[in-house]
């Protein structure tokens, strides 16, 4: 099972704005719920990229999470579907859920290099 994390910010970021901290809020306190998911999912070592982890989301961004996957060439796109619908119903907000295999090398480059742990 996955153990508690402090959440990190990206230190590119001066400020987090009030909608990255709160995602942060709501991501700490559903962890257990996002943590029985990950199992469910055969996910691990969760991590947020894009405007929640540099501070900078709005109103309308969503919660962009990078996983990776137990034997990830085993109906991944349909774990990766089930996960992120899961956080969806548990969050209440929009959540994109990617996996580095399914990645293009660049993309998943850019996601790596700022995801920070959660």
């Amino acid at each position: 099972m996955l153990g508690k994390h402090s959440l990190l910010w990206d230190t590119k970021a001066m400020t987090p704005t009030t909608e990255s901290l709160q995602a942060r809020e709501m991501l700490a306190a559903h962890r257990d719920e996002l943590d029985a998911l990950l199992v469910r999912y055969g996910a691990s070592n969760p991590r947020l990229f894009g405007s929640v982890a540099r501070g900078d989301a709005g109103p309308q961004s969503d919660i962009d999470i990078l996983v990776d996957l137990e034997d990830p060439h085993r109906r991944t796109l349909m774990r990766i579907a089930g996960l992120t619908e899961g956080l969806r119903r548990v969050l209440g907000r929009p959540v994109d859920v990617l996996a580095p295999v399914v990645l293009r090398d660049a993309v998943s480059r850019e996601a790596l290099a700022e995801a920070v742990a959660l």
